[in-house]
């Protein structure tokens, strides 16, 4: 065992689990084969003795019937009968035929009617039974003996189930003119259990279910609660024995057997459920259970000395680690004590080693940081400086409105209405609250169209479509300005002809603010519109670090309305080349408190 001294701790307690969980699969592979198998030779002696049975009562009690039917059929008095074609027969000679039947059913308990039927129109039966079976004759076979007819139900004379009907050709044996000659039909009706006998063939242990079928896969008796007569799938029509096919039946797999019948040309068959079969898999569970749990119990002997020996000082060294890693100051100033084997001590050591390295070079971080702090507040105390000497914004709405003054006094309406518009939205963007009121992004909207309608000579117009609800909704501040620059530049820009700038707000049951700016300009081309979704999709700062300025105010519009309400609001773009764009902003939450 020299070698596991060269495996990690690891790879040692790795190796000893693979080796307990696969001594325990040997032990639960090794159960569940030997059961499995015993159970299935079970199963297997229990259905060929239980087949063997059925097949021996039902070519026995065949005999018999084929004996007693030819009994009956070379009877001199049923030769009489048949052959008289003038129907002739007296009183006595019906008496006699009738205490033959009734002494031949006797014979065989289940018989419950026996039919003389001639082909000169004559008839014979005990119980009324010749009504049902006269029309089966033209189906016979020729000179059938003692011949499976087939199930079928008397209508109110013996009861509602189907009945077996076995048959026999009588021909006439006296010499003469009607030597061989067919002369009727004898027909034995018997309850299905008289063929197959009386023996019990329950379900047992397997719930097996056992039929005896005939030609037509109808059942003649069986150990189910299924009628005799009704039929089975498919399955059950097979021509060839079979053994151990699996077959699936009201949703469930069963293993099936097939044994022929050749003496009614019928079927023995057996199926037992695939899950049934294995039942008593689950006392050995039970048991391997219990063996399990023994033997995790000495299992967790070594384990504990391991644990003990080796594992308990790992955790406590890595506890001082992780303390040492949170920051937390006291854990420097102390050093690290284990006890255990050799290379625990020495990892002791080197960690306390490690940490006196640690403190020397903190402190000459510290006295670093410092002298980098005081050169970063000069540089903090400089830009201010030079921030306090850039124009006042004051000056610039006085200069504004002394332009706004000249443009007046001089007729000068555009340049007026120009800078005055320019005043507008230059005081609007600087001052005020975070949010505002829709309507107010409308107004600086409006001076933003007016000043491009100036410059491109009212090439364009706007409409507004704005419900007084949206009207209030609280936004952004400058959020909707970028979406009508965004359609003037690209919409109207590249093209000559006039258009139409929509710009409307709704708000919907849900609560979410929609607002619309179309425009029926240029639009765009498909490569170019996913660009545009792709870089909505990325946060701004990637797209600045990239150099990539096309379409910054929208991916600023949309990384805007994201962080602030959440990945269920922003931007949503649909163009068509020739037609124009259609730009999309939702807001599903209301912030009136934040706004107020």
């Amino acid at each position: 065992m020299g070698f596991l001294r060269k495996l990690s701790i690891r790879s040692q307690l790795l190796m000893l689990a693979a080796f307990t969980v696969i001594v325990i699969l040997l032990i639960i592979f090794y159960s569940y084969s030997v059961m499995s198998g015993m159970i299935t030779r079970n199963h297997e002696q229990y259905v060929k003795q239980t087949v063997s049975e059925i097949r021996k009562n039902v070519t026995s009690n065949r005999d018999v019937i084929q004996r007693l039917m030819q009994d009956i059929a070379y009877n001199e008095d049923v030769q009489s009968f048949l052959s008289d074609s003038g129907g002739n027969a007296d009183f006595e000679m019906i008496q006699r035929l009738s205490r033959l039947l009734s002494n031949e059913k006797e014979l065989k308990e289940g018989i419950l009617d026996i039919v003389l039927s001639g082909n000169q129109g004559s008839w014979l039966d005990l119980s009324g039974a010749n009504y049902y079976v006269d029309p089966l004759k033209a189906d016979l076979p020729a000179k059938a003996n003692a011949y499976y007819v087939g199930m079928r139900t008397f209508g109110t004379l013996f009861s509602s189930q189907p009945q077996m009907i076995f048959a026999t050709s009588i021909y006439y044996v006296k010499q003469g003119d009607m030597f061989n000659r067919n002369i009727g039909t004898l027909f034995f009706i018997l309850n299905p259990k008289a063929l197959a006998g009386e023996q019990d063939y329950q379900q047992r242990q397997t719930n097996t279910e056992i039929y005896l079928l005939d030609r037509e896969g109808g059942i003649i008796t069986s150990n189910t609660e299924l009628d005799p007569g009704s039929k089975l799938p498919e399955f059950a029509k097979i021509d060839q024995s079979g053994s151990n096919e699996m077959i699936e039946w009201n949703k469930e797999t069963y293993v099936m057997d097939k044994e022929q019948v050749p003496d009614i040309d019928g079927t023995i068959l057996s199926m037992a459920p695939k899950n049934e079969l294995l039942r008593e898999l689950v006392d050995i569970r039970r048991e391997e259970l219990v063996m399990l749990g023994i033997g995790l119990i000495v299992l967790a002997i070594p384990f504990t000395f391991i644990i003990n020996n080796i594992l308990r000082p790992l955790r406590k060294m890595v506890f001082f680690m992780t303390s040492v890693k949170r920051g937390e100051l006291p854990k420097f100033k102390k050093r690290l004590s284990l006890r255990g084997y050799l290379e625990i001590n020495i990892m002791a050591a080197e960690f306390n080693s490690m940490l006196d390295e640690i403190e020397r070079l903190t402190q000459s971080l510290l006295e670093t940081n410092a002298a980098l702090y005081g050169t970063e507040i000069e540089k903090r105390k400089s830009e201010l400086a030079f921030l306090r000497s850039q124009i006042n914004p004051h000056f610039l709405y006085n200069t504004l409105e002394s332009i706004t003054g000249m443009a007046v006094v001089k007729g000068q309406a555009e340049i007026k209405t120009m800078t005055r518009s320019l005043s507008t939205i230059f005081r609007y963007s600087i001052k005020g609250a975070d949010r505002v009121p829709l309507r107010e992004e409308i107004r600086i909207v409006e001076s933003y169209v007016s000043i491009q309608r100036i410059r491109f000579e009212d090439r364009f117009e706007v409409r507004y479509e704005v419900s007084e609800e949206a009207a209030s909704f609280p936004v952004p501040r400058m959020i909707l300005q970028p979406l009508v620059e965004n359609a003037v530049y690209h919409g109207f820009e590249p093209t000559i002809r006039p258009g139409a700038l929509t710009i409307g707000a709704d708000v919907d049951e849900a609560g979410t603010l929609i607002v619309r700016v179309e425009d029926d300009g240029v639009g765009m081309p498909p490569d170019r519109l996913e660009a545009i979704r792709a870089r909505l999709a990325e946060p701004l700062a990637d797209l600045l670090d990239t150099g990539e300025k096309k379409s910054i105010g929208l991916v600023n519009v949309g990384n805007r309305i994201r962080m602030m309400y959440g990945d269920a609001s922003g931007l949503r773009i649909e163009s068509v080349p020739g037609e124009g764009t259609r730009v999309v902003l939702t807001i599903s939450e209301r912030r009136d408190k934040e706004h107020a």
